[in-house]
């Protein structure tokens, strides 16, 4: 199952009978936890970065929808997942899937919305869910903004990563995220086999070690 904010089911048609309004069905709960879930996701600078700059493969926005599908049927088969529980999936994914190590905290806050969204999408409260889903909307309708990524390469040990962005908008109302904000991200390098050389001058080499 893969969720983006467009294929989310939102329907914004308030059910009442009599003119009073009744109880959220369950499917309208899970739809609304659906879109929570992509619209979160959506503001991640760490994910929107990897998606830009095709760290997933070619099919990394697809890869993205697969995500927030994943994370809602986590959270559904796993009713006692809490922040941590989600945070650990958030990263593991992060690091399979788009080769990427985050250790800046920003896949702790990433879980723990999620997780509040989830208690407040039970309940039956919409409220912060429609407030996303209307910033997201009129960042699209003015084009969003793009963040592009260049490596600049320092030397066989050190690298540098710059990061700008072309919207240059300034918004305090929006969800965009400042650049100078965005994390640090560390790009999963492979082991270098290097060779040894023994006391009578010949070459040994040593194999690389599985990880």
């Amino acid at each position: 199952m893969s969720i983006s904010p467009q294929n989310s089911g939102l329907q914004l048609v308030r059910e009442t009978q009599g003119g009073v309004a009744l109880p959220p069905s369950p499917e309208k709960i899970q739809n609304k936890f659906d879109l929570s879930i992509a619209l979160t996701l959506a503001t991640w600078p760490a994910l929107t970065l990897a998606v830009q700059n095709s760290w997933g493969g070619p099919q990394s926005a697809e890869k993205r929808d697969w995500f927030a599908g994943a994370i809602s049927e986590l959270i559904e088969s796993t009713s006692d997942a809490d922040i941590e529980y989600v945070e650990e999936f958030l990263l593991q994914v992060m690091n399979d899937e788009f080769e990427i190590h985050i250790d800046d905290g920003s896949g702790e806050e990433i879980a723990a919305k999620i997780v509040g969204l989830r208690k407040l999408t039970l309940q039956g409260n919409f409220t912060m869910v429609d407030e996303m889903f209307a910033t997201w909307q009129e960042r699209q309708s003015r084009g969003g903004s793009t963040i592009q990524f260049s490596h600049v390469e320092r030397g066989e040990d050190d690298d540098e990563t710059d990061w700008d962005s072309d919207d240059r908008e300034a918004d305090s109302g929006d969800e965009d995220v400042e650049m100078e904000q965005a994390p640090p991200l560390v790009k999963i390098p492979k082991e270098k086999v290097k060779p040894t050389v023994d006391g009578d001058g010949f070459i040994e080499v040593v194999g690389k070690r599985r990880r």
